[in-house]
């Protein structure tokens, strides 16, 4: 009886090579003889006067993206496969794509095959995966000064919280823009085209003062100015520009824009702009500022310094000046016997980030390194309430003497005038005077109400002072009204009103605080 031998490529136990010989050529168990070697390769005999044709088979897995395929050669004279029979098996009856095939795989498959060898499961083509697109994405090119923005959702960048002035020059690229791509399909094994996802869209505006450079791919300033990027609008405002001191050959400076002087502003002379950056040091000057003031180097006076800004005051050091701000005080080293007043807070974290002397006060809280030095002056720290509180009473009660005293003169004028005639409809000025008091008189009558919001407006919720490293003696801590006197110096901590005590209290981390005070909320 003929026998047949095959070989196998890859290790096999015995009965699952039984199974599949009885399997695939659908031969009797007992036709079947094996023998391993070490490796578990196996030599069959298969003893029959059958002739089997040659099989092929084809799996595609991996959802597509794979093919794998098995010969199995003839048994005696069954009909062999050659080369040409199994490509056609693999193009025209399996249909899959050429251009992904492994060439090689499929010849060296083909040589074991005709060789009397069981080739199984070969990887003979592979999908390529499609890639999504990348999304749009820009560069940006100018400093932000430590300044830290918000990343929105979108990937773009929220820089409405950032005060800090972004100084530009002609023709300066601003922000380098690369644009989404469409990505590239994929296709599986049979020629099905995959999608791929096209990248999101970055949608940058162009306000004044910026054109987008073609060869720089990305945009650029047309002059010099100051940057603003807000809600992806990208614009360069123009600023007056002092290339040196403000002295007698530049004179006072009053500008609607940015002014930026790049050296010193000396004493008795004055800059009011909507912004001001000195870049220098600030002498016995005035600067007024509708916006931000930023001083990279510092303030340095003998007592006649004034800086006010409508918002944000930012100075390396500030010594013997007086500093009003609408938002907040940063010092990025030192403030020495200054007084400094903020609607908002004031912060002194950075360098030695030391308060001393003078009279501090803010709105909403206080955060330094230290405050106070040994042996320094005695100065008080006010938190909690506006600054400008005392000075619109004033205005709100001198309101109120001249309304008291509109109202008397209308009076007498009313008696005056009721003697002559009290009829008033045979008088009609006498009627237009009594109308025009009973109007002021209901406004006087809600003037205490007015004051009374006015309080409650500039009273600070929860108003607080933050100390990193020290609090040394001799300064006066003021809550409202209430006020701690330190005798000693004491470490760092959080100091806030406890309304139920009345006291001021001092917190060591901001976890106690939710267990210690609640929120004090004003009567």
């Amino acid at each position: 009886m003929p026998v047949t031998t095959l070989k196998t490529l890859s290790p096999h136990n015995d009965h699952e090579l039984r199974k599949l010989l009885e399997h695939v050529y659908g031969i009797q168990p007992e036709w079947i003889k094996i023998t391993f070697d070490e490796e578990r390769l196996a030599t069959i005999e298969i003893e029959t006067e059958m002739d089997i044709d040659s099989r092929v088979s084809v799996g595609i897995n991996d959802g597509g993206m794979k093919a794998e395929f098995s010969l199995f050669p003839a048994i005696n004279k069954g009909k062999v496969l050659d080369n040409d029979a199994i490509e056609n098996y693999l193009i025209k009856e399996k249909r899959l794509y050429t251009e992904l095939f492994h060439w090689d795989s499929i010849k060296h498959s083909i040589q074991y095959y005709l060789a009397g060898y069981i080739v199984e499961r070969v990887v003979v083509a592979e999908g390529m995966p499609a890639e999504d697109g990348q999304d749009a994405w820009m560069t940006l090119h100018f400093e932000l000064d430590d300044r830290r923005p918000r990343e929105l959702d979108d990937g773009s960048v929220d820089f409405r919280d950032i005060n800090h002035i972004v100084t530009v020059e002609e023709n300066q690229l601003l922000i380098s823009f690369h644009p989404e791509t469409a990505g590239r399909e994929g296709i599986k094994v049979t020629g099905e085209r995959i999608q791929a996802r096209r990248g999101k869209k970055l949608v940058i505006h162009k306000g004044r003062g910026v054109y987008f450079d073609d060869e720089r791919q990305g945009y650029a300033a047309k002059d010099g100015g100051y940057v603003i990027f807000e809600n992806n609008r990208l614009s360069v405002n123009p600023i007056y520009s002092v290339y040196g001191d403000v002295d007698y050959s530049v004179g006072n400076i009053k500008f609607d824009g940015t002014v930026s002087v790049s050296g010193d502003v000396l004493s008795g002379f004055e800059i009011k702009a909507k912004s001001i950056v000195v870049w220098g040091v600030v002498r016995d000057a005035l600067l007024t500022a509708v916006d931000d003031i930023t001083v990279k180097t510092g303030v340095k006076s003998t007592g006649k310094c004034i800086l006010k800004a409508g918002r944000n005051i930012t100075a390396g050091f500030i010594e013997n000046s007086e500093v009003e701000a609408g938002s907040s005080i940063m010092i990025k080293n030192y403030c020495l016997n200054s007084k400094l007043r903020s609607e908002g807070e004031i912060n002194a974290t950075a360098g030695d980030g030391i308060i001393s002397g003078g009279e501090i006060r803010a709105f909403s809280s206080i955060h330094a390194r230290r405050l106070g030095l040994d042996q320094g002056p005695q100065f008080r720290v006010f938190v909690g309430v506006k600054h400008s509180l005392q000075d619109k009473l004033e205005a709100a009660m001198a309101d109120k003497d001249k309304l008291e005293q509109i109202i008397r003169d209308a009076d007498e004028k009313i008696r005056k005038l009721a003697k002559m005639n009290p009829d008033i409809k045979k008088n009609p000025k006498l009627k237009s005077i009594i109308t025009s008091r009973t109007l002021l008189m209901k406004k006087f009558q809600t003037m205490d109400e007015r004051v009374e919001q006015m309080i409650k407006s500039s009273m600070h919720p929860m108003p607080f002072i933050r100390v990193d490293q020290s609090v040394h003696d001799g300064v006066i801590m003021v809550f409202y009204g209430t006020e701690k006197n330190f005798a000693e110096t004491e470490g760092a901590g959080k100091f806030v009103y406890n309304k139920a005590t009345g006291k001021i209290e001092k917190l060591k981390t901001d976890a106690v605080l939710e267990a210690v005070v609640t929120e004090v909320k004003l009567d």
